[in-house]
């Protein structure tokens, strides 16, 4: 979050950030695999695929170096098995992600990368995992083409299937990362008016109509940016004002003064109550929310968690928002990769028809392939793939987010 403090004559971010896009350096490959013969352990390419689009060298991604490759235990020694990830069923789930770029998300996050790079690099790892398993959507706030810093946000990547296969940056990921990575870090924290806007609630319940949606809210403190708000003009007033909540210089929590005070100082006031109705009424409109703090979210720890169950997304426990609020950075990686275990992470994978030979198929996890007997393998019943076990539940942990069914080479038994 970045606090809008008056200082007498104008608006100003409390944390300044630079105007330079952020430049996100991802290894994924776009370069086309090549058929080997039976008897190694590399994955042969999957039928009818393309190589991805060229990137821009200007946006500075790396997309050179290779992915993990899929062993497929090929068969006969001397034959050539024509190994292809077999389709999905198409309803899969929208996740749509809105993402706070206010000025302090250019601070940095536990000493290396600042939290902005962070939350975009996680993104993108957990789209290019999941694959064709979700729908992906991107919003951010402010809007970053206005002059206005508390301009409401606006749409940055339109809803797009997931790339397919899972495992490489395919036509999503990649746009995903461009369009996110040519973005920087500044303004306030319309949170309220972005997820109010005619725009967002218009199209998430259009995607709604079709297959299950879901909003996932990435922050890093309060929404502020509403000229209506109050903090009062007494030391009640303090509770509600942020410079006071976050202990901006001379604005201690406890007061004597209000720092909020003045003609542009409700921009500075905390709206609570403006958000929580905005999570409610998605919500309340089939688009549960899901929420994740990450540093400099603490002292907003209580809207949070309001938040969340305002979104029908408690956890059950304190806190119950997705906290990903210290410096080890793993923490926002393993709160996406949970939210998105509970979302598309199922252990019955629905294929879009069944395998032509159910005694050449495998799956792969993590692009290991998983044995098919034993309590921890998986069943084939037609069409529906189950993993069964502990190989289930790192799914549904989130431990594993990179799940595939390949036809075409002799099942893995043990």
């Amino acid at each position: 979050m970045d606090v809008a403090c008056y200082d007498g004559t104008s608006l100003h971010a409390r944390r300044r950030s630079t105007s330079r896009p952020h430049v996100v350096a991802l290894a994924f490959s776009v370069a086309t695999l090549v058929a080997i013969g039976c008897g190694t352990s590399r994955h042969p390419p999957a039928l009818g695929d393309d190589p991805a689009p060229p990137v821009d060298a200007s946006t500075g991604f790396d997309f050179d170096s290779p992915p993990p490759e899929l062993s497929c235990n090929l068969g006969p020694e001397g034959g050539v098995c024509a190994c292809a990830d077999e389709a999905l069923d198409a309803n899969a789930p929208n996740l749509y992600f809105v993402l706070d770029r206010s000025g302090s998300m250019s601070e940095l996050w536990g000493g290396t990368s600042d939290k902005w790079q962070v939350v975009i690099n996680a993104i993108a790892r957990l789209v290019v995992g999941l694959g064709p398993r979700a729908k992906i959507g991107a919003a951010v706030f402010p809007d970053p083409g206005s002059a206005n810093a508390c301009g409401p946000g606006v749409e940055a990547l339109a809803p797009r299937e997931g790339d397919s296969p899972a495992g490489r940056a395919g036509p999503t990921a990649i746009a995903l990362l461009t369009v996110l990575g040519q973005i920087s870090a500044n303004g306030g924290t319309p949170t309220a008016a972005t997820l109010q806007a005619p725009w967002l609630t218009q199209e998430l319940s259009s995607l709604s109509a079709k297959s299950k949606t879901y909003v996932i809210l990435a922050t890093d403190g309060g929404p502020n940016c509403n000229a209506s708000a109050t903090c009062g003009t007494d030391r009640d007033g303090v509770q509600a004002c942020q410079p006071n909540i976050e202990s901006v210089a001379n604005c201690p929590p406890g007061g004597p003064n209000n720092c909020c005070t003045g003609p542009s100082g409700a921009l500075s006031c905390e709206d609570s109550a403006p958000t929580i109705a905005a999570v409610t009424a998605l919500a309340a409109a089939g688009t549960p929310v899901y929420v994740i703090g990450v540093p400099g979210s603490t002292p907003y720890a209580n809207l949070l968690d309001q938040l969340a169950i305002a979104g029908g997304t408690d956890r059950g426990q304190e806190p119950h928002y997705y906290a990903a609020d210290t410096a080890d950075q793993s923490q926002f990686v393993t709160a996406i990769s949970r939210i998105a275990a509970k979302l598309a992470g199922g252990c019955t994978v629905q294929l879009d028809n069944p395998p032509p030979d159910p005694t050449h198929v495998n799956v792969f996890l993590g692009g290991q392939v998983l044995p098919q007997t034993g309590a921890d393998g998986w069943t084939l019943d037609g069409s529906t793939v189950t993993i069964l076990g502990a190989s289930c539940q790192s799914i549904l942990d989130g431990d594993v987010i990179d799940v595939r069914v390949v036809g075409g080479c002799p099942t893995v038994l043990i």
